[in-house]
C-alpha cells in the first residue's frame, strides 16, 4: 500500500492558494500554487496531482490511500456529495481515477491539525505556497 496525504490552503490577503501532497513510503513531497483560486480548488488540485503522479509512474502497488482533511474532497468521492461547483476539477479527478482502474484508490478523511504527521507536513507546505508568488 502507498499512502498519500493531500492539503490545500488559501490566503485571502494575496488571493493565492497552495496545494501539496506527500507520500511517506515514496519519500516524496510535491507542491504548487495558483493565483485567484479558492481553498476547495486547491484541495481538489492536490488530489488531481496525486492521481496524475500515480498515472505517470509505474507503481507496482495496487492499493493507494489518499488522506485529506477536506470533507469537500472526501465527501465528493465517497458520499455522493454534489460535484456541481468546481465541475472542471471534479471531471479531472473522475477521469484520472478511471484511467487507474487496475488500482484500488481509497479516499479517507482525517482531522486537520490533530497531530497526524502526514497531514501536518502537507498543511505546512500548502500554507507556505499560498504566500509566495505563483510558481
Amino acid at each position: 500500500m502507498i499512502n498519500f496525504y493531500t492539503d490545500g490552503a488559501y490566503s485571502p490577503n494575496r488571493d493565492r492558494g497552495g496545494w501539496a501532497f506527500y507520500s511517506p513510503e515514496l519519500k516524496l513531497r510535491v507542491v504548487g500554487n495558483k493565483n485567484q483560486t479558492t481553498v476547495n480548488r486547491m484541495e481538489l488540485t492536490a488530489a488531481i496531482k496525486v492521481l496524475e503522479y500515480i498515472s505517470d509512474s509505474n507503481l507496482d502497488d495496487k492499493d493507494i490511500t489518499i488522506y485529506s482533511d477536506s470533507m469537500y474532497l472526501v465527501g465528493g468521492m465517497n458520499l455522493g456529495w454534489s460535484k456541481n461547483t468546481n465541475e472542471d476539477l471534479w471531471c479531472q479527478i473522475d477521469f484520472l481515477k478511471s484511467l487507474l482502474f487496475d488500482k484500488v484508490i481509497t479516499f479517507i478523511h482525517i482531522d486537520g491539525h490533530s497531530g497526524n504527521t502526514g497531514n501536518e507536513i502537507v498543511d505546512e507546505l500548502a500554507v507556505k505556497l499560498s504566500h509566495i508568488e505563483e510558481i
